[in-house]
C-alpha cells in the first residue's frame, strides 16, 4: 500500500486478497507503538474527486445514479476516481465534463475528506466550480455509467433530498459560505 504511515506503526505482513478495476483489498497485520497487534482487511483506493458545480441560480448540478451496494438510485455530486498520476483538479475537470457535459471557468478547492477511514484509504478532494458552460465537445462518460442530471440548491439537499456524504458535506460548506456572504 502506498500510504504515508506513522513510522511508529510496524507493518508485519501484507497480503493482496483481490485487485479490481477500482480498488485493491489487502490483509495487513500491524503492531501499534503500545505493542498491540491488529489484523486488518483494508480497501486501498487511488482517491477521488467530487465537484460542487454551482450554476448562476445557486443550484448545484447533480447526477442521479444507481448504486448497487445500496440497491437504489442516489442523488450525488458529479464525482470520479483519479487515474494514476493525475492531479485532483485535472480529475475534477475531466469528471465534470464526462458526467454533465459542462466545463467551469472558476475552480476553488472546497475541502478534502476521508469517507471511511476505518477500512478504506480513499481520500476525496471536493471542488467548487462556477462559471458553467456547455463543453465544446462532450467527453463520453464511462461505458458502465448511467445517470440523469438534476439541479438543486444546497439548502434543498440538506433538507433530506440525499444521504450521500460527499454531497451533504459540500452542501453544508456552501451554505456556510453563502450565509457569510449574506452577512448572517
Amino acid at each position: 500500500m502506498s500510504l504515508h504511515r506513522d513510522p511508529r506503526v510496524e507493518v508485519l505482513s501484507t497480503e493482496s486478497l483481490f485487485r479490481g478495476r477500482i480498488f485493491e483489498l489487502v490483509r495487513e497485520r500491524v503492531r501499534l507503538p503500545s505493542g498491540l497487534h491488529q489484523d486488518l482487511a483494508l480497501v486501498v483506493h487511488p482517491g477521488a474527486v467530487a465537484i460542487a458545480a454551482e450554476d448562476e441560480n445557486g443550484e448545484l448540478v447533480l447526477v442521479r445514479q444507481y448504486r448497487h451496494a445500496l440497491g437504489r438510485w442516489m442523488l450525488e455530486l458529479p464525482a470520479g476516481r483519479r487515474e494514476p498520476g493525475e492531479e485532483p483538479l485535472a480529475t475534477a475537470k475531466r469528471e465534470l465534463e464526462e458526467e454533465t457535459g459542462l466545463v467551469a471557468r472558476d475552480w476553488t478547492p472546497l475541502t478534502e475528506c476521508v469517507p471511511a477511514p476505518g477500512f478504506c484509504s480513499e481520500r476525496i478532494w471536493v471542488f467548487h466550480a462556477r462559471g458553467l458552460a456547455p463543453a465544446p465537445a462532450r467527453r463520453a462518460h464511462d461505458a458502465d455509467e448511467e445517470f440523469e442530471l438534476e439541479r438543486r440548491t444546497p439548502e434543498a439537499l440538506l433538507g433530506g433530498l440525499t444521504d450521500d456524504g460527499k454531497t451533504l458535506l459540500a452542501a453544508a460548506l456552501l451554505e456556510r459560505v453563502n450565509a457569510r456572504a449574506r452577512g448572517r
